[in-house]
C-alpha cells in the first residue's frame, strides 16, 4: 500500500489547474459504515500533494455506486480528475454567508459562521453535500490545507449542544479571548440547528492541554471548495444527495 501511495501522490501531484477548473478525487465503494471522504480521497494522501491541482478549490465525493472491480475482495476504486468548476447547488436547504479573516483552528471557522447569517435554513435530514464558496484578500496556496478545518467548523456551526462541556468553553474562552457566555451561547442557539448529531459524543470537549470538535458530518458525502481573491465574506450551502450517488 505505501507503494501506491507514493505512486498517487506523484502522479496527483503533476497536475495543474487551470483557471476554471479544480480537482475533484472520487472514491467509489459499495461499504457500509461512516468516515470523513475528505481524508480518503485528500489527506490519506497528503494535503501538500493537492498544491499545484487545488489552487482554484477541490471537491471530495464518496460513490455509493461502485464499478471497482470486486476481484479477491477489494472493492474500492480513487479517481483524480479536473473538472470545470461546478456551480453552486440549485436548491440547497442552508445557506450560510459569513466574514472569515482566519482560519487557524475549527474554533475560528465555527465562530465566523455562528456570527454570520444564516440566508436559508432547513433541516437536513440525511446524506448530503457542502459546496463552500472561499473568498479572501490572500487565498490559501494551498486549499487541501484548509479544508479539514473549514468544513468541520461549519458542520459544527450548525449542529446544536444542549449541554455543553464547562471545561471545553472554559479552555476554548482562554485561548480565544471571548466571554465563555458568548461561546455557551453560541453553542445552545446555532445560527440554524440543521444537523442532528447520530452519536453521543458532544460537539466539544476536553482533549489533553486543549479541545477536540466533533462535528455532524457522519453523513457528509460531498465535499466542494471553491477558492478566489476578493473581500473575505464566505458562502456555504448544504444540500441533500440523492439516494444512490453515481460518478
Amino acid at each position: 500500500m505505501d507503494s501506491a501511495r507514493q505512486a498517487l501522490r506523484s502522479a496527483v501531484g503533476a497536475i495543474a489547474a487551470q483557471p476554471g477548473q479544480i480537482l475533484e478525487g472520487v472514491y467509489s465503494s459499495q461499504i457500509d459504515g461512516f468516515f470523513d471522504v475528505e481524508n480518503v480521497v485528500i489527506y490519506n494522501l497528503e494535503p501538500s500533494t493537492f498544491r499545484r491541482s487545488s489552487s482554484h478549490g477541490l471537491r471530495a465525493r464518496r460513490c455509493r455506486a461502485s464499478d471497482a472491480p470486486a476481484a479477491q475482495g477489494f472493492g474500492h476504486k480513487l479517481d483524480y480528475r479536473l473538472t470545470p468548476t461546478p456551480r453552486i447547488p440549485a436548491t440547497p436547504l442552508v445557506h450560510l454567508q459569513f466574514e472569515l479573516t482566519a482560519f487557524r483552528s475549527v474554533f475560528d471557522v465555527w465562530w465566523a459562521v455562528a456570527n454570520g447569517i444564516a440566508v436559508r435554513s432547513a433541516p437536513v435530514p440525511g446524506r448530503f453535500g457542502l459546496y463552500v464558496e472561499l473568498s479572501c484578500p490572500t487565498p490559501p496556496a494551498n486549499p487541501a490545507t484548509k479544508m479539514s478545518i473549514l468544513f468541520d467548523g461549519i458542520v459544527a456551526a450548525l449542529q446544536r449542544e444542549d449541554q455543553p462541556d464547562q471545561e471545553a468553553v472554559k479552555r476554548l474562552a482562554l485561548r480565544h479571548g471571548i466571554d465563555a457566555h458568548h461561546i455557551m451561547t453560541r453553542l445552545f442557539q446555532p445560527i440554524s440547528d440543521s444537523i442532528t448529531s447520530s452519536r453521543s459524543c458532544q460537539l466539544v470537549r476536553p482533549y489533553r492541554g486543549g479541545v477536540q470538535w466533533h462535528p455532524a458530518d457522519d453523513l457528509c458525502e460531498d465535499c466542494t471548495l471553491i477558492v478566489s481573491e476578493g473581500s473575505a465574506i464566505c458562502n456555504a450551502y448544504v444540500y441533500a444527495l440523492p439516494e444512490v450517488q453515481l460518478k
